[in-house]
């Protein structure tokens, strides 16, 4: 995963972990949806790059 910057990446996290939380307080399924979708993704993400770091040592 090289060009993937593990802090820029956390940041998106987290930007959308907060999207997320403003969809389920208004009551948004369209945007809950999208959201947790995209979050799962960076998550995964997130994963395969942590895998990798440890992979090389």
């Amino acid at each position: 995963m090289n060009g993937i910057d593990k802090i820029t990446l956390d940041e998106v996290v987290a930007k959308t972990f907060k999207e997320l939380r403003t969809a389920i307080d208004t009551h948004s399924e369209k945007s809950i949806e999208m959201y947790s979708r995209a979050l799962r993704a960076l998550l995964e993400l997130r994963a395969q790059v942590t895998a990798e770091e440890r992979a090389a040592g």
